[in-house]
């Protein structure tokens, strides 16, 4: 339970943050308070999103399994921002595998191969999962035009970013809970 409650305080925090951000209302330009808070959003984002791999990973020592999971997150949100500038097409092909590298760097004994692992270990339930994980990022895009459309402004990015993170940390979840060893039964 104090897993939740502490997964629920970082997606609910980085929502915050995020909306926050929106309140200045200010336009993307070369200015200071432009950087400054997009500073401030891409920090909120990965504080966010470390403390969420790291809290739905199995329990174990806490400073490598920080370590590891600030460095996937950080190199996820460098690919996959850099791929969306270059094609939006490439942008749901680059989540799905970022959730599927990403989200197993909280377990105790990860590797850079754990999230492709899962497929070798359950294939039926790795490909029912990235089914859902597709489904899952089409319904939030869907869902984060529908906000923007109808509620905007700092309510709007909230209701966002709350959503948004809290799918964000059940597929988390679910990836690092696959890319787990599984038990012998010998």
């Amino acid at each position: 339970m104090r897993r939740v409650l502490l997964i629920a305080a970082a997606v609910v925090g980085n929502a915050l943050v995020q909306a926050l951000c929106v309140i200045p209302e200010l336009t993307p330009a070369a200015s200071l308070g432009f950087v400054s808070l997009l500073a401030g959003s891409v920090l909120a984002l990965v504080a966010a999103a470390t403390a969420v791999v790291v809290l739905v990973g199995a329990p174990g020592p806490l400073r490598p399994r920080v370590r590891r999971a600030l460095a996937a997150v950080v190199l996820a949100l460098v690919v996959v921002g850099a791929l969306a500038i270059v094609s939006r097409g490439t942008l749901i092909p680059a989540l799905l595998i970022a959730v599927v590298i990403v989200s197993p760097a909280g377990n105790v004994d990860a590797t850079a191969w754990s999230g492709p692992r899962a497929f070798a270990w359950h294939p039926v339930r790795a490909v029912l999962l990235v089914v859902l994980t597709m489904l899952a990022i089409g319904v939030l895009f869907v869902a984060a035009l529908l906000l923007g459309f109808f509620v905007t402004g700092w309510l709007g990015s909230f209701a966002t970013w709350v959503i948004v993170g809290g799918v964000a940390a059940l597929l988390a979840r679910a990836w690092a809970g696959l890319a787990r060893r599984p038990r012998r039964t010998d």
